[in-house]
């Protein structure tokens, strides 16, 4: 049952990395060709929105920042 488990999250874990790869290069494919008629338009756009939700969120919005990046931290630890 542990190597199952094991087997899953090993799955989890690289499907994540493999998106935040997507993410990079879209950000960077953006910033490259600015036009809005790539595959990647609009991704630093909803990047910075998603950084406006936590900061709007104030207190709990730092807290939920916090944890997503101690569960990235603790997992290349």
């Amino acid at each position: 049952m542990k190597n199952a488990l094991d087997t899953i999250k090993a799955w989890a874990w690289g499907f994540i990395d493999l998106m935040l790869i997507f993410i990079a290069v879209g950000v960077l494919a953006q910033v490259i060709w600015a036009g809005n008629d790539n595959f990647f338009s609009g991704m630093v756009g909803r990047l910075t929105g998603l950084i406006t939700e936590f900061s709007a969120g104030g207190f709990v919005g730092l807290i939920a920042l916090v944890i997503v990046l101690s569960l990235f931290n603790r997992r290349t630890a």
